[in-house]
């Protein structure tokens, strides 16, 4: 972990993060929370979870991931996710793509907002270090006007994220998110030197569906199923 890094995720946190709980958003093709691939500073309420299926490489059909997420209190969610590429892939281990069947843990922490300040969270993504242990801190800012209600949260045009982290997700990283109802998003991100575009659908209350291009290459989809214990 780059020293300077750490400075940075260590300054960005203790300089917002303090106090109570989060909405409940929707899962990332890594499992938790998030875009498309980088982590918002949303996390799963108190006994909500989701599992989902996604592909990052939809088009050569070359690999898949399998998670699941559970929300512990307001504040914390956990989870766990299975990497699987196809058997006989030569693919390089590039960017978020690794060449071998893995399985990650990670947490995350979320904190209300301040003074109407963002909300701020912090992750621990591949807790058991099975290719790099990752730690970031993101924050959200919801702007613009409001376009509606989920779970008595307003939902707003406009949501801006960014962060930091170390490891696999390297120094900063950050994500627009364009809300035009409460079931349709259009969502742009930067992570890893790349820039990553798409669309969120959700058609029914427990079914999400992303679709994108990760590098504006490749496509990719996520499906998942949310519900409550």
């Amino acid at each position: 972990m780059h020293v300077r890094t750490t400075a940075l995720i260590v300054g960005f946190g203790l300089a917002v993060a303090f106090a109570a709980g989060t909405a409940a958003a929707e899962p990332s093709m890594w499992g938790f929370t998030g875009l498309l691939a980088t982590p918002t500073a949303d996390a799963l309420g108190d006994g909500e979870y989701n599992v989902g299926i996604a592909s990052g490489e939809l088009e050569e059909w070359e690999d898949f991931s399998y998670y699941a997420n559970f929300g512990l209190g307001q504040q914390t969610e956990v989870g766990v996710l299975m990497w699987r590429p196809r058997e006989g892939d030569d693919l390089q281990t590039e960017g978020l793509r690794p060449d071998r069947d893995e399985t990650y843990l990670h947490i995350k922490r979320s904190f209300a907002p301040i003074d109407g300040g963002p909300t701020v969270a912090a992750g621990i993504f591949d807790i058991s270090d099975e290719v790099q242990t990752t730690v970031y801190v993101v924050a959200n800012w919801a702007q613009g006007n409001v376009v509606g209600e989920v779970q008595g949260e307003q939902v707003r045009f406009l949501n801006l994220h960014a962060g930091f982290a170390s490891g696999q997700f390297e120094d900063f990283f950050a994500g627009v998110e364009l809300s035009f109802a409460t079931r349709f998003d259009v969502l742009g991100e930067f992570i890893n030197d790349e820039f990553n575009v798409g669309a969120r659908l959700k058609p029914f209350p427990w079914l999400n569906v992303d679709a994108g291009l990760m590098d504006v290459e490749d496509l990719a989809v996520n499906v998942s199923y949310s519900q409550d214990f």
